[in-house]
């Protein structure tokens, strides 16, 4: 497969020879989906007569693209290799993808934090990007270029704005945080990695 029509979508160009390296024996198809709210790619197995295929949303930042592609190539590989006898985001999946953002760490030289960042997923990775607050925030100040503030970084009784709405963060959770929003003084729960805006 000729990965070159992603460079657009990749931080740099020279993590092509890896990402060509991982899926030159690897049969699937790859495409670009329009932007979906729940999610950022995904790995679907094949169905009789047809391949496995991975999908990417068009929108993300070139780190989130880069981060979600390995992720999804990943279950592209546990798959290949174990079929369903492996979990999608078991022991199998774990080890492969965290021994992948070794090499990907190794391959280029990346920006400190994101090195980092990745460097510490790979010893417990997530079922998604979003699961890892430290890795989120990094992306996205990345890609962004910008100052991120994740609902994450929000101290307990502190007064935030998301999505047009202003909330106060009573309690966090595993992964997330059980807010009030001031208004309606009603209860909800936000995802920890959620980007918001300090009142």
């Amino acid at each position: 497969m000729d990965l070159k029509p992603l460079l657009p979508y990749l931080p740099q160009a020279e993590v092509l020879p890896l990402l060509e390296h991982w899926l030159k024996n690897e049969a699937f198809d790859l495409a670009i989906h329009k932007p979906r709210a729940t999610k950022l790619g995904d790995f679907r197995p094949p169905k009789k007569g047809a391949r496995a295929k991975i999908t990417l949303n068009s929108n993300l930042g070139k780190y989130q693209f880069l981060t979600t592609l390995v992720h999804e190539i990943a279950h592209l590989k546990v798959w290949n290799t174990y079929g369903r006898k492996a979990a999608p985001h078991g022991i199998e999946w774990k080890t492969t993808f965290g021994a992948m953002l070794f090499e990907l760490e190794e391959a280029c030289t990346w920006a400190e934090e994101y090195r980092l960042a990745i460097l510490h997923h790979a010893t417990r990775p997530k079922s998604a990007v979003g699961g890892d607050p430290r890795l989120q925030k990094v992306i996205l100040s990345l890609d962004n270029e910008s100052q991120i503030t994740l609902l994450s970084d929000i101290e307990i009784g502190a007064v935030f704005d998301f999505k047009g709405r202003q909330f106060k963060k009573l309690q966090k959770r595993r992964t997330r945080a059980l807010v009030e929003e001031i208004v309606s003084q009603k209860q909800f729960t936000i995802p920890l990695v959620a980007q918001v805006e300090p009142a």
